[in-house]
């Protein structure tokens, strides 16, 4: 008995080969019909056997190409007609969009087979793609995804990629950024003293020697510029770091294979498969000490960030670099001034960095979309993302909800959006802190972007409680309701979000700062949350910052306001603490009136500014040069410490809801840590060890509830992992895999509050 179907597919289903997946799909089963892309997905006008109809569909949902996410499959009957062979009919644009953007990914084995294949029309080409592999969301100017609608435009096919477009059965067919060498874009080394290299060949000779020469270029990648040096050249990464304004915050590095890397990290199973995962994200794994990598890339910090090369263009600059060194290893790290939006463009590279940049190995396909390289690690017995951008972003997921088009405006600093529309919800690759106006530009328009991809004007816009956020200010400039959230009952809500939880829970909070409801920073927080609000059960023992923000710039501050609260005046200052080394007694006069004058001075109930008080007992740094430094610093201690003799506790100060650090403060200076690097690595695991103690012991307080930990400071691997290794079965513990545990999830658990709203 034969039957008709008109079938939507939706999800991420154009720009993966869905099509030509679908064309063969009903060739093997002798159907007859149509296939196209459209605004709404991918439509379908289908008949045959019922049988093998069946069977059609079920593949669908089953056996969709590697890259694809089908969201929903809705087959309606339809009268049978006369309809001859199976057609690939041409993009349709509608007005509502049900699709998703495919996230750029690297290179796949089968184009990187070819790019090496001296017989084959891509060799050596630096721009080899197929449906497998490419860029997609850095080139996407609006849905559907065709070659009109991407900055590929401007490329008219030759004879041969036309033919290889247009054919269901190869592997190019609709990749739309699909050329070659005689019609795709081209390659130029623009030396720093103004000459100019377009000849292929030399253009990657050219750029392998100044490398070699302790030389720094900037490469146009996927989503932006890098700019690379010679990692085991100290010239070369210490002028990079004055290039950058960088201080001491870690290189990522990228080297040419799994064996090379192998020499300079370790890791677990499945950091090695994300290293190799055909997103390319930075994996930040357990450095090996090597002879050659030099000290300024990771400024002896325990972790290495390490990626493999993503592009063809990349592959091409490690084959003549291997002339030089047999195993290189480059540091690649975003185009850009530390702090500022990464960077598109050739001439704005060179207008940036001057002639302290010895070149510029660009290309002429134009960047629509900035995207960074993502990072990831292993914690708490699986990976999580900590940067979310190529290769995971744009972030997408099938969603129930049905309503009117909602957007979230995520936090002040490292800045998402995320946007939900009936059937699906999304979260933006990462933007960057909104405390400059180029950063603010580019936050405004990447919201754009996703209203005109989407042709939406949405009806709510939620946001941070803070008035001072640039992305709260934002909210308030436009048209529609505004939905204010909590900042850390946002934390626990992107969580709630990831694992589509709606029921309370027991909520950790544990961040830097975020204005709380009762006109003090919070920081340390424990909320019994579900997605209408929240109730403030638990949060740190409160102290001052000394000075506000200049507290967080200069965390002897906070220690000296932790002090306080243990000590007299006379009795810190005869410690003789090297914090306060270079301090006067007007400088101790004034900072003990602030103290407790309270003027200009909130209390704070911050874990990540206790963290700086830490690193600052122990001596380890004086003033942070990036963010999380402090709790980074910590655990590098803690990684070397021994078996402490006497346990470390934290407790809930007599049966209150205040965990008290007073008692491991005082203990601490009792035997004053910072005289020995071991006390301070014991107090350091200390720390660690109490705080999840803490939470063990508020948790047995809800026995019924399941557990989040969210906020940066569970970016901390060694608390993640003390965590995961003493959870109750009977009480799980959820934390952010895929939507970042920072700030950078913040728009997710705003959204999740927003679309739970009636």
């Amino acid at each position: 008995m034969n039957e008709r179907y008109f079938i939507c597919v939706s999800g991420v289903v154009q720009g993966v080969g869905f099509r030509p997946f679908v064309y063969q799909l009903a060739v093997q089963h002798h159907l007859t019909g149509w296939v196209m892309n459209s605004s709404e997905g991918v439509k379908i006008d289908v008949q045959g056997h019922k049988e093998a109809l069946d069977l059609f569909v079920r593949a669908l949902r089953e056996r969709s190409p590697r890259l694809a996410r089908v969201d929903d499959v809705i087959c309606a009957r339809q009268r049978l007609g006369r309809i001859q062979g199976f057609t690939i009919h041409p993009s349709q644009r509608d007005k509502q969009v049900a699709v998703s953007v495919s996230p750029d990914q690297s290179i796949c084995p089968e184009c990187l087979s070819e790019m090496y294949d001296q017989h084959s029309p891509y060799y050596h080409y630096p721009f080899i793609n197929c449906t497998h592999c490419g860029p997609r969301y850095s080139i996407i100017e609006q849905l559907p995804y065709d070659r009109g609608n991407t900055t590929m435009k401007g490329f008219d096919f030759c004879p041969s990629c036309l033919q290889a477009y247009q054919a269901p059965s190869n592997r190019r067919y609709h990749a739309q950024p699909t050329s070659c060498h005689h019609c795709g874009p081209k390659v130029a080394l623009r030396h720093a003293r103004g000459t100019l290299t377009t000849q292929h060949d030399q253009v990657f000779e050219q750029a392998a020697e100044i490398l070699s020469q302790g030389g720094v270029i900037a490469v146009k990648g996927l989503g932006g510029f890098h700019l690379v040096c010679d990692a085991t050249s100290s010239v070369s990464v210490s002028k990079l770091r004055q290039m950058k304004y960088r201080q001491r915050k870690p290189f990522a590095v990228m080297v040419d294979g799994v064996a090379t890397a192998a020499q300079y990290v370790t890791g677990e199973p499945a950091e090695w498969q994300a290293l190799k995962a055909s997103a390319a994200p930075i994996v930040l794994m357990n450095r090996r000490p090597h002879p050659e990598l030099v000290p300024e890339v990771a400024c002896d910090r325990p972790y290495l960030g390490v990626m493999l090369p993503y592009t063809p263009l990349h592959h091409l600059l490690f084959e003549q670099y291997r002339r030089y060194r047999s195993e290189p290893v480059l540091v690649m790290t975003s185009g850009n001034l530390s702090g500022m939006p990464l960077v598109t463009d050739g001439d704005e590279m060179l207008r940036l960095f001057g002639e302290a940049l010895d070149a510029v190995l660009d290309h002429d396909r134009p960047i629509a979309n900035p995207c960074d390289d993502s990072i990831v690690h292993y914690a708490g017995n699986t990976i999580r993302v900590l940067r979310m951008a190529r290769g995971y972003a744009p972030f997408s997921h099938h969603s129930d909800y049905q309503g009117a088009p909602i957007v979230a405006m995520g936090a002040q600093q490292k800045s998402t959006i995320a946007m939900a529309l009936s059937g699906q919800s999304m979260l933006s690759p990462y933007i960057g802190d909104l405390d400059d106006l180029d950063t603010q530009q580019r936050y405004e328009k990447t919201i754009s972007l996703f209203q005109h991809l989407y042709q939406c004007e949405p009806s709510h816009w939620v946001c941070d409680y803070h008035p001072g956020y640039f992305s709260t200010q934002s909210a308030h400039t436009r048209s529609g309701g505004i939905l204010p959230v909590q900042h850390h009952h946002a934390h626990i809500l992107a969580v709630m979000a990831e694992y589509q939880i709606t029921d309370p829970v027991l909520g950790f909070a544990f961040d830097g700062t975020g204005m709380g409801d009762d006109d003090t920073v919070w920081g340390g927080e424990v909320l019994l949350a579900d997605t209408q609000g929240y109730q403030r059960c638990g949060s740190l023992r409160p102290f001052r910052l000394i000075g506000g923000e200049r507290a967080i710039r200069e965390p002897a501050r906070i220690l000296l306001a932790m002090l306080l609260e243990c000590y007299s005046l006379q009795e810190i200052r005869s410690l003789a603490h090297p914090a306060f080394q270079g301090w006067d007694d007007h400088d101790f006069s004034n900072l003990h009136q602030l103290w407790l004058s309270g003027q200009h001075s909130p209390l704070c109930s911050s874990v990540g500014r206790l963290f700086d008080a830490w690193a600052c007992l122990g001596a380890l740094l004086d003033r942070p040069d990036f963010d999380g430094e402090s709790g980074l610093l910590v655990e590098s201690a803690a990684m070397t410490a021994g078996q402490a003799e006497i346990p470390w506790e934290m407790n809930w100060a007599d049966g209150t809801s205040l965990l008290d650090w007073k008692p491991l403060l005082i203990r601490c200076i009792e035997s004053q840590i910072w005289l020995s690097q071991a006390a301070v690595s014991d107090a350091c695991l200390g720390l660690i060890a109490a705080l999840a103690g803490a939470i063990q012991q508020m948790a047995g307080r809800y026995p019924s509830l399941p557990v989040i930990v969210s906020g940066g400071v569970f970016q901390n691997r060694l608390l993640m992992d003390v965590l995961w290794q003493k959870q109750d079965e009977a009480q799980p513990i959820y934390s952010g895999t895929m939507i970042p545990v920072n700030d950078s999830g913040i728009a997710m658990g705003q959204l999740w509050y927003g679309i739970h709203q009636r």
